[in-house]
């Protein structure tokens, strides 16, 4: 496997990635007779190296099959989100096209997309799949989506930034509270425009984890909230303590951090020792840092409760298929290239800093893949000697009603009640 992005590639993530959307107009193929089946395959990208792998696996099926002509339209996450909507809304529907687990349960509910439990185990053999991330592409007991990788939350931590303020990397089972008390010192140590950590409190895989540290989570197998207001107002007050306490940037700082372009993450442009994220990130910002990044389990519990491992693994990018598309066969041909046949899974996945679901998929990259993919994969695996309980299905926007109500209560517009307020009325809305 080929190592991560060079580090000029990587800071032009947004530009290439947005790229990617002028693909849409053209075919990865030759023009064909009138039987050639052609098929459009919509998605999103975490980086350009995905891009670039995805492409290329596409391009090498199609050099195979001339029958079949493949239109790759693919972009970030949030403008992929938008288009998938208006797309679906008018008829549109792609043939096949991303989803994560929120997504899928979206698509799945309203039968946009198939079940695809007739393929499984034949041609679409999942045995050897992570439990977790296939169990996450299933609404309703039935498998809609075939996960392309495995991820899980995770805290980078930037091990030059500890060591320069004489502060040790914390245990592995820690707490909320030692959290904002590290990531304080820290501050303190380095700053002072130097802060702990970045202020993840509009990030709702942490929130999640959160709420799981109190018996709780953000959702429930069926489909609920599984919170109560107070819950989630701890969740605010949290952060508003960690911007009290120094741990976190104030929200003007923290807004120049954007979620699609890691070159701007605090970690990266030097202003925070550590990034609450997930592990498909962390290719990309060890490509952009000189100093080795530590990949670490976020605070597990709080002082004086239970402390358990909480933390999932799930696929971040798994492949459906329209119910409404006509080339049924040749896409499911297409998915098994991609994820069985040892050429197109070679393809896929080399460089592309996705670590594959596939248990026999991690095993080879474990053997021939980079140091960071290594590290994501060791981290994984740590996740599956005691797993948590699974990720359950929410709705699209979570991050964005999420980001709202925190920049409300950073920008001291809102107090963590009326944020808490705020977040459960529109996540009510759109269950």
């Amino acid at each position: 496997m080929a190592n991560g992005v060079s580090r000029r590639d990587a800071l032009r993530y947004s530009a290439a990635i947005l790229g990617g959307t002028a693909l849409a107009g053209s075919s990865l193929t030759r023009a064909f007779a009138q039987q050639t089946a052609r098929v459009r395959f919509a998605g999103y990208v975490e980086s350009q190296e995905q891009l670039t792998q995805t492409l290329a696996v596409l391009k090498l099926y199609s050099d195979k099959h001339p029958d079949v002509e493949i239109v790759p339209e693919f972009t970030n996450f949030r403008a992929f989100t938008d288009k998938i909507a208006t797309e679906t809304a008018g008829g549109n529907a792609p043939d096949m096209f991303s989803v994560n687990v929120d997504l899928l349960a979206e698509y799945a509910r309203r039968d946009v997309s198939m079940p695809l439990d007739q393929y499984i185990p034949d041609p679409l053999d999942l045995t050897s799949y992570l439990g977790s991330a296939v169990n996450a592409a299933k609404f309703d007991g039935k498998q809609y989506a075939i996960p392309n990788d495995a991820i899980a939350p995770a805290i980078f931590m930037n091990q030059a930034s500890f060591d320069k303020a004489g502060i040790p990397i914390p245990a592995e089972m820690w707490t909320w509270e030692e959290l904002r008390e590290v990531s304080a010192k820290l501050g303190k140590d380095l700053g002072p425009r130097f802060w702990g950590v970045e202020d993840a409190g509009g990030n709702y895989i942490p929130c999640d984890i959160f709420l799981r540290g109190r018996g709780k989570s953000m959702f429930t197998p069926d489909h609920r909230l599984g919170f109560e207001p107070e819950d989630m107002e701890a969740w605010f007050a949290y952060w508003k303590s960690m911007r009290e306490a120094g741990a976190v940037p104030p929200g003007d700082v923290q807004a120049l951090s954007s979620n699609d372009d890691p070159s701007t993450a605090g970690i990266v442009a030097g202003r925070t020792a550590m990034a609450i994220t997930l592990t498909d990130s962390f290719v990309g910002y060890q490509s952009l840092l000189q100093d080795p990044l530590v990949l670490h389990l976020m605070p597990n519990g709080f002082e004086g409760g239970e402390m358990e491992q909480r933390h999932y693994s799930y696929a971040g990018n798994s492949t459906s298929v329209s119910a409404k598309s006509p080339y049924h066969e040749q896409i499911i041909d297409i998915i098994h290239f991609m994820h069985f046949d040892p050429e197109g899974a070679r393809v896929f996945y080399e460089g592309s800093g996705m670590i594959p679901c596939s248990g026999i998929l991690r095993d080879e990259l474990a053997q021939t893949g980079s140091e960071a993919d290594r590290k994501i994969i060791e981290y994984l695996n740590l996740l599956q000697k005691n797993p948590a309980k699974p990720r359950y299905p929410g709705v699209p926007g979570m991050s964005g009603m999420l980001g709202r109500a925190n920049e409300g209560v950073a920008f001291g517009q809102l107090t963590p009640k009326e944020a808490a307020d705020q977040f459960i009325g529109e996540v009510s809305a759109r269950l």
